[in-house]
């Protein structure tokens, strides 16, 4: 995955407290259906593990518990607040057109 260094989250302590205060993550594995994704509450049990163990919980009715075998990958992705930037907001529409910034890349 494409982070940006501007975008990278890399202190320990900082991660776990976006984890504990936005604990809604978006899941992801791949199952012989295909991709699968779900948005799951999660705890992060620090004391087990090298670096913790999430702990979730999805409905019975969800396929996931039956799909997931203990040797397929999986991530989750834990994000803070989400707003929309209209690009109008950006002083380069008025100046030259340009809306979007400059990306420096990964």
């Amino acid at each position: 995955m494409c982070i940006s260094k501007h975008h990278q989250l890399n202190d320990r302590e900082a991660i776990i407290a976006l984890m504990q205060s936005h604990p809604l993550g978006a899941w992801m594995y791949s199952s012989e259906e295909g991709l699968v994704a779900n948005h799951v509450p999660f705890l992060l049990d620090q004391t087990r593990g090298a670096h913790g163990t999430l702990i979730g919980h999805v409905a019975r009715a969800n396929p996931v518990w039956r799909m997931l075998s203990t040797e397929t990958p999986s991530v989750v992705m834990f994000q803070g607040p989400q707003s929309y930037i209209t690009p109008s907001w950006y002083p380069g529409k008025a100046e030259h057109g340009k809306v979007l910034p400059m990306h420096t890349g990964c």
